[in-house]
């Protein structure tokens, strides 16, 4: 797919990866030649279904030589994360990679906003998403768009956010481990955002299709259009999309 650089610059794709894990939290998916078939495979994917520069940052210092070389489409970045004297989970290691893509990516300098993915999963309706952040954006300058799975957790394979919640997400960070994730630190850094002026939360209003295998648990996520919509069902029965009570749910779980 060709991409439109009048609008679609603005927005980069940042995919998150792990060929070659060390940490010590229970992985399913262990095996290195596995995890690197199914970075292709979601790299592949984003390629040819969206328009955005996509940009692949991988912690276990890996070369890209197997991988395609589009140069004005992706950049590669990659990193070795050493292992934790004291194991904070994955979650650290996730937020150490975004870390490094900010600090190093000649593409996310030229942006004004990330969609960040999982990068073994390929989201199905990305570009549904996408558009729905650039027209929301057209309103609010500074947003997080997330997916509130559950009250006091969002989803943390897929968001979207302007690069000025980073230092937001990072400061909450601090805070990951074993038994504060990566989902409770990200519901906890929109907190902290949603509270300075002109800082907005949205959440996503389309049910997240991912295919792909969970990491830590090994199950296939299930991309069913009847399993999304009763969960969208769900969070519309329980509020999830009245802004200002999720924002008071958000700011209470801080408070």
């Amino acid at each position: 797919m060709k991409r439109s650089s009048t609008y679609y610059d603005s927005l980069v794709i940042l995919l998150t990866g792990t060929i070659t894990p060390n940490s010590k939290t229970t992985l399913s998916v262990k095996d290195p030649k596995i995890r690197l078939t199914q970075y292709m495979e979601a790299l592949q994917f984003y390629i040819e279904k969206t328009k955005s520069r996509i940009v692949f940052v991988e912690n276990s210092g890996t070369d890209f030589n197997v991988f395609p070389k589009i140069t004005d489409r992706i950049e590669y970045l990659s990193f070795k994360s050493p292992p934790e004297k004291i194991e904070r989970g994955k979650g650290f290691k996730e937020l150490q990679i975004i870390e490094y893509a900010l600090n190093n990516s000649e593409f996310i300098k030229n942006a004004d906003a990330i969609i960040k993915i999982t990068g073994r999963l390929k989201v199905l309706n990305i570009n549904q998403i996408i558009i729905q952040f650039l027209r929301l954006r057209s309103k609010s300058k500074n947003l997080v768009y997330a997916d509130p799975f559950a009250f006091g957790n969002m989803d943390a394979r897929c968001f979207v956010f302007t690069l000025d919640f980073w230092t937001f997400l990072k400061d909450a960070g601090v805070n990951i481990n074993v038994h504060h994730n990566f989902e409770l630190t990200l519901w906890d850094a929109i907190s902290n955002y949603i509270e300075k002026d002109q800082h907005k939360f949205k959440a996503i209003k389309v049910p997240l299709r991912i295919q792909g295998v969970s990491g830590s648990f090994g199950n296939e996520y299930d991309h069913n259009l009847f399993v999304h919509y009763a969960r969208y069902i769900r969070k519309i029965t329980e509020g999830f999309f009245n802004s200002k009570n999720l924002e008071k749910s958000i700011t209470k779980r801080n408070s």
